[in-house]
């Protein structure tokens, strides 16, 4: 069954590239969203912080979970109901924002449910994506998915939010919905689990499965130290997620109008259009050890780009160069790892997986938050950049040993 998908025309993939593009869309419009309604409401810079940090925070704690249910569900009705929830929750946010119940404690328990959906949604797609395309087409799958992503998600989504924002909050909500509608409809049908005869669902079985899926990363020396590079990473950019917001908008240091911050996202999204379109063809020409080095390089210099200048136009220059050069990071890292594990493993390896490199972005949203308020914004931006330099030149997840994980 999982091979006729494989070898299937190419609608199925185009199916799944459109409902990944969608719902990027949506938490792109969301990212800006939640923190400008935290801002309007009279949170402090800390409090923006934990709403931006319970966003993320289902990483930390429920992607090895939801990883299991990955590798024993359907991985399209997983991805249909995540869209639901994010449905019921845009809805319960419209009736918070138009009824006027401004609370940041509400914010966060949205981000909260928003999180479990988006980690439900984009474990399964990540896993589908070797549903519907061949091992020698993963890369370049990849990397159209991955130009959707960041057109969607850094490009179009903070854009349109922050140019929305302050004129009706309501629409920036109701087009929220219609992004998550999109995706849930357009997704299509993948194979059930490779998995010939599931055990029960019992604690100590899901617990059994979710260790391997552990042990499959901690037990490869190059997926720990991948891994691990992607959590540094991710550390200090939640952290820089978290503070971007108060240290750019009005009365932040920069000055900026919520529109404005929309653009001045969006020059991530230039760069990691720009990077996405040639990744594939500069990885050839540069190997993939010097691909993933030099895409490492990009990401850091976004992560600085804040601390490093207070001219606007000098910061998007150098969030839109390192964006375009760090997506070299992502796309690789993404195609080593999935030709790395065989398909009956990828739900629990990718979460467990992510469980470090996305679960440290909200530990680093609630650090760099309380580190703000001690020493400021501007030098947690570069002391946290060059933290984690230092890390990556230790861990070196340009080194990759030919081992493949196998169930």
């Amino acid at each position: 069954m999982a091979t006729y998908f494989r070898e299937s025309n190419v609608i199925n993939f185009y199916r799944l590239w459109l409902s990944t593009a969608s719902s990027n869309f949506g938490d792109g419009l969301l990212r800006v969203l939640l923190p400008l309604l935290a801002l309007a409401w009279g949170a402090s810079g800390f409090e923006v912080s934990l709403v931006v940090a319970s966003s993320y925070l289902p990483w930390l704690f429920g992607s090895l979970l939801i990883g299991v249910f990955v590798d024993r569900l359907n991985r399209s009705t997983i991805i249909r109901a995540a869209n639901a929830i994010r449905v019921l929750a845009t809805f319960a946010l419209l009736v918070v924002t138009v009824a006027d119940l401004a609370s940041v404690a509400l914010l966060v328990a949205l981000a909260l449910v928003y999180g479990v959906a988006e980690v439900a949604a984009d474990l399964s797609s990540q896993s589908a994506v070797s549903q519907v395309v061949k091992n020698e087409q993963l890369e370049s799958a990849y990397g159209r998915i991955s130009v959707s992503q960041v057109v969607a998600n850094t490009l179009v989504g903070p854009a349109v939010a922050g140019l929305l924002f302050g004129l009706t909050q309501a629409a920036v909500i109701g087009l929220i919905c219609a992004c998550y509608v999109i995706a849930g409809l357009s997704v299509p049908a993948t194979p059930d689990s490779d998995q010939d005869s599931p055990e029960p669902w019992s604690p100590r079985q899901i617990w059994r499965e979710l260790c391997i899926g552990v042990s499959a990363v901690t037990s490869n020396s190059w997926l720990r130290r991948a891994a691990l590079s992607v959590g540094v990473m991710n550390f200090a950019s939640g952290a820089n997620a978290a503070l971007l917001v108060t240290y750019a908008v009005s009365p932040g240091p920069l000055q900026l109008t919520t529109g404005e911050y929309g653009l001045l996202l969006s020059a991530l999204g230039i760069g990691s259009m720009i990077g996405s379109a040639v990744a594939a063809r500069v990885s050839q020409l540069l190997g993939e050890s010097h691909a993933v080095a030099v895409g490492v390089g990009g990401l850091l210099t976004t992560i600085a780009a804040p601390g490093l200048s207070d001219n606007v136009w000098v910061i998007a220059l150098l969030m839109t160069a390192g964006s375009a050069v760090g997506t070299l990071f992502g796309v690789k890292v993404i195609s080593m790892r999935q030709r790395s594990v065989s398909n009956e493993l990828l739900g629990r390896v990718n979460s467990a997986f992510q469980f470090v490199g996305i679960g440290s972005a909200p530990l680093g949203a609630a650090f760099g938050g309380l580190m703000a308020s001690m020493v400021g914004i501007r030098p947690v931006f570069l002391c946290l950049s060059a933290v984690a330099a230092l890390s990556i030149v230790l861990l070196r997840p340009w080194r990759r040993e030919p081992v493949s994980v196998a169930a």
